[in-house]
């Protein structure tokens, strides 16, 4: 049987730790948001991106010089990307807040960034038992949790746009804060989108 070259799996489970750290600094962020100190975390934030995006060009490079993958190359190809958007969508939120002149949070949004971080973690976690898809008996458990987080994240984005249109009467805020708020939402369904992924992966391969 013919070596593959690269451990993919390897290289997605590195991706997606780029995933965690920056959603951990995220939920450091708006848990104790500060508008004075948003330029240092953005650039704290961007240093995150910029290495998850170095990773990510770097297995497409590997990719495109290998014939041989241990799964298809587009389920590869499909899952690094969604995982590279989730990097960006959380990068995207700490964008929002600095280009909308977030001086203050509204309530719910610490909250909200707590249930990303945990919907980040736990793909990080299907991610990393992935190399074991053909055996593994915890990888559909982890995927159901991906999907149950999601669920908590659909409920508290629900919650979180009530009250913004029932409390806040000044347009400005109301958009910036309605901003932040799809942007953590995309953060969860992106992380929902690459579970349905591994699925896929799972339902293919085996």
């Amino acid at each position: 049987m013919a070596k593959h070259k690269n451990d993919y799996f390897k290289l997605a489970e590195q991706q997606v730790e780029y995933c965690v750290k920056a959603a951990e600094l995220l939920e450091e962020i708006l848990c104790g948001y500060s508008a004075e100190e948003l330029s240092v975390q953005r650039d704290k934030m961007h240093d995150i991106e910029h290495d998850a995006d170095e990773i990510h060009h770097d297995i497409l490079t590997r990719l495109s010089a290998e014939f041989i993958t241990p799964i298809d190359q587009e389920d590869i190809l499909s899952l690094i990307q969604i995982i590279d958007d989730v990097t960006d969508a959380l990068d995207e939120v700490v964008l929002e807040c600095y280009m909308f002149h977030i001086n203050a949070l509204p309530a719910g949004i610490p909250e909200f960034s707590n249930i990303v971080c945990r919907c980040v973690k736990a793909l990080h976690e299907a991610v990393k038992e992935l190399k074991n898809f053909k055996k593994s008996k915890t990888l559909r458990s982890l995927l159901v949790d991906v999907n149950t987080i999601e669920g908590e994240a659909d409920a508290a984005y629900s919650e979180l746009i009530y009250s913004l249109f029932s409390e806040e009467s000044e347009s400005k805020k109301l958009i910036g804060n309605k901003a932040i708020c799809d942007c953590l939402e995309e953060c969860c369904d992106l992380c929902e989108h690459a579970a349905d992924v591994i699925y896929q992966i799972i339902i293919k391969n085996t």
